[in-house]
């Protein structure tokens, strides 16, 4: 059973609509929260946590009660699989240690990414290294350096949009925890290839046994 956090009904910018459709065609059994529910974090078979899209821009350093619903669940999860979907991924960043740096415009569309191939938990059967991908965001994570203080991890970046909007090539996915927590700032639930990714998560992630 996964685990989908998120305060939001379907928009076209949280991609929830195509998250659980993607989950519904591979009949993979969720549960939707957008509340606290002490009866759920009792339960022993929620497997692994989605952090989907939100509409919402999180902001390093501030307070922000849109995201306490997703911290509730961190905390009482702490040794279950996560998987972050753009919001998710830069709230993952700054859970982490890590910061965002914020552009005024949006960056959508089709983008190309290269990955990190050797990381077959999550890219199992990506057949070539770069891949058009689907983005949608203003805040672009960027990882803490390795053993930096107040860091909870050493994040692993492991896939990068090959030409950003300043030219330069930059982080896209990370893995925050090795082979438990993931972050992507693209949306793997809008292709049927790269739907994968998210199965990934579930199938090999999720059943690990370190999970």
């Amino acid at each position: 059973m996964l685990l989908i956090i998120t305060r939001e009904t379907p928009n076209h910018a949280n991609k929830l609509r195509e998250l659980y459709k993607s989950l519904d065609a591979r009949e993979i059994p969720y549960i939707i929260s957008r509340k606290y529910d002490s009866g759920l974090v009792k339960r022993k078979d929620i497997r692994g946590l989605i952090i989907p899209g939100a509409r919402f821009r999180v902001k390093p350093y501030e307070i922000q009660p849109e995201l306490e619903l997703e911290m509730y669940y961190l905390y009482h999860f702490p040794n279950t699989p996560v998987l972050g979907i753009c919001h998710g991924c830069q709230l993952l960043m700054v859970y982490y240690g890590g910061n965002l740096k914020s552009y005024k415009s949006l960056w959508a569309g089709n983008n190309d990414v290269e990955f990190d191939l050797s990381r077959d938990g999550i890219f199992k059967g990506q057949e070539e290294q770069h891949d058009k991908m689907n983005f949608y965001f203003h805040e672009l994570p960027v990882a803490p350096p390795q053993h930096s203080p107040g860091s909870k991890t050493d994040v692993r970046e492991i896939a990068w949009i090959t030409k950003f909007r300043d030219g330069g090539r930059h982080a896209c996915a990370f893995e925050f925890v090795k082979d438990r927590v993931y972050g992507v700032m693209f949306h793997p639930e809008l292709g049927h290839e790269s739907r994968n990714i998210i199965y990934n998560f579930y199938d090999n992630v999720c059943s690990s046994p370190s999970s």
